[in-house]
């Protein structure tokens, strides 16, 4: 019932667009993002040692290659669309078959909008206010709450945004995994997901966000710092994979309690800097839980832009007996050509530290792990 419903709503918008002149109604938009990045790693865990590796990665963005546009339909209403692709410009096959914001919609004046598809949720636009933006394969602290995919992008979502009143407005999120029934002890959907957010700009000087999401019958994990995070690596000497962030489960799928996240974001626009505040806090009741600050200021003077961030939190996994701290500091220097092109210079160090181990064989308490990483790059927008 739920992808008729979808599918129908996406039929209407989608019609709007039957005679677009795509030259003038369809605007090409994109981002080519490339860097040689290296890593090292010091594990805290009993699997394998310290290894580190290199290799171009798109490090200060994802590249990506989008279309988007509107018709004006009268009366105050418009329909618009977007179609975004990720592109992998450090492989022979640049366009990989993964989607990411697709969607359709319609806009109300006054009202706000109602948009279907795949879309970034609300957590992962408030990440963008870190003073580095969302910078790729970095162990920042904030990253570590994207406990599932799901987190980052929702397919099969609707999201309906509301007018701005007084610099205030609100966002509201579903999306529906459309796959059988939990075998657990839950009878909800596998990774039915939802999420609101309130949204304050006071004319561009003071920035502040609060979003609050759930994912139901889902593995909640988080990526330690210690543990490969720089994309397709090779392999350590011990022959362990560095290709996946290795996660630790702080709570297993089918529970009956959702895993709940509750963000804040705070950016204040000076005159000659920008600070930001980023709480988040990621958990599933009775199983485990992460927790994390990081504060952040970006200073632009001329062509040239410095900026740094710091941030802590904990970590624990009541089930497995396993709690510890993270830490992060990434500093990111950036010279911009023009408003298209920018070069940049990258480097963040992560660390993990266990404090109590009793019930996860891959990690031992009292160690400690780290991981840096460094990228000099290029970055241009279309």
């Amino acid at each position: 019932m739920k992808k008729s419903l979808v599918a129908l709503a996406a039929l209407s918008a989608i019609s709007a667009f039957a005679d677009v002149d795509v030259s003038g109604g369809i605007k090409m938009y994109g981002v080519l993002d490339q860097a040689y990045l290296t890593q090292s790693v010091a594990r805290a865990s009993t699997a394998g040692t310290a290894f580190s590796n290199s290799g171009f990665f798109a490090a200060g963005a994802t590249s990506r290659l989008g279309f988007k546009g509107e018709r004006d339909l009268g009366e105050g209403l418009k329909g618009f669309l977007q179609a975004e692709i990720q592109l992998d410009a450090d492989q022979a096959a640049l366009l990989p078959s993964k989607n990411r914001g697709t969607f359709v919609g319609l806009t109300q004046k006054d009202i706000g909008s109602i948009r279907l598809g795949t879309q970034e949720t609300l957590a992962y636009m408030l990440f963008g206010m870190d003073v580095n933006g969302r910078v790729e394969y970095k162990p920042q602290v904030w990253r570590f709450t994207a406990s599932a995919d799901q987190q980052d992008r929702m397919n099969n979502s609707v999201r309906f945004t509301t007018e701005t009143y007084q610099g205030f407005s609100a966002d509201f999120m579903m999306g529906s995994s459309e796959v059988t029934q939990g075998t657990g002890t839950t009878s909800s959907n596998n990774g039915d997901f939802k999420s609101i957010g309130i949204n304050y700009n006071n004319h561009g000087a003071l920035t502040a966000k609060f979003v609050m999401d759930t994912l139901t019958n889902t593995a909640g994990a988080y990526a330690l710092p210690g543990e490969g995070n720089a994309g397709v690596l090779n392999k350590d000497a011990t022959g362990y994979s560095t290709s996946l962030q290795k996660k630790t489960t702080y709570a297993a799928a089918d529970q009956s309690n959702p895993l709940t996240r509750q963000i804040i974001g705070v950016s204040y626009k000076m005159d000659a800097a920008t600070l930001n505040w980023i709480y988040a806090s990621s958990a599933v009741s009775g199983t485990g839980s992460l927790t994390t600050n990081t504060v952040g200021v970006r200073v632009p003077m001329d062509k040239i832009t410095l900026a740094a961030s710091v941030g802590s939190g904990s970590y624990a996994n009541t089930a497995a007996t396993i709690s510890g701290s993270v830490s992060d500091l990434t500093v990111g220097g950036y010279y911009n050509f023009d408003k298209s092109t920018s070069a940049y210079l990258l480097t963040s160090r992560g660390k993990n530290v266990v404090a109590v181990s009793s019930g996860d064989s891959a990690h031992t308490a009292g160690t400690t792990g780290a991981s840096t990483s460094t990228a000099i790059g290029v970055q241009y927008k279309f």
